[in-house]
């Protein structure tokens, strides 16, 4: 691709996942799990947090050294929507069983993106980890040659958090970490089991 055509604009929804204490953050797409790097100014125009939901202007990541983790740019974001609360969310009906999603070719008339999948899985019940809930999505396939796809699962029980439709249990081994060492999903806390929380 010619630089000219790198610079072209494409919109997508984002979710952030990171925002450094330096001021910059990271976005997943979610159509597609591609990793996004919003810039300081870019961060400051707007109040973000992590699980926000965005409509991006995006740019191929113009550092080749970079480009092959992060590949988009934001060059502008906007909010998507308010959140909803817990109380006066309804569910989502699909047109068809969770189980019966064809993601090698989907039909014009449903085109099922992985947010929906996750969803779909969460609303039935149970405590998910993040690899647990992939292999669930995604099965057969690994984190290293489906990433994108872990990003997309990943952002997607993230939003599914920010959004206050399911809860969130995190662990900490020791004091020192700066970040959870295993985190538990679920819709339902009040009824989570303890043998549902795998090691």
């Amino acid at each position: 691709m010619n630089d000219t055509l790198k610079m072209i604009p494409t919109t997508a929804t984002i979710v952030v996942a990171n925002i450094l204490p330096s001021g910059p953050a990271f976005a997943v797409r979610l159509d597609d799990g591609a990793n996004c790097y919003i810039p300081v100014n870019v961060v400051r125009s707007i109040k973000l947090t992590v699980g926000s939901e965005l409509e991006a202007k995006l740019v191929a990541n113009r550092y080749p050294d970079k480009a092959d983790r992060t590949p988009w740019l934001a060059v502008h974001v906007a909010p998507v929507k308010v959140p909803v609360p817990l109380a006066t969310a309804r569910p989502v009906q699909y047109a068809m069983p969770f189980d019966q999603f064809d993601e090698a070719a989907p039909t014009s008339a449903l085109q099922v993106s992985t947010y929906d999948k996750v969803r779909a899985v969460m609303k039935e019940g149970g405590v998910w980890t993040l690899a647990a809930m992939f292999e669930e999505v995604f099965p057969g396939r690994t984190r290293g040659d489906g990433l994108a796809d872990y990003n997309a699962v990943s952002a997607a029980l993230r939003k599914m958090f920010a959004d206050n439709e399911c809860s969130k249990f995190s662990f900490w081994r020791t004091s020192e970490q700066v970040k959870p060492g295993r985190d538990w999903f679920t819709c339902y806390p009040d009824r989570a089991d303890v043998d549902e929380w795998e090691a």
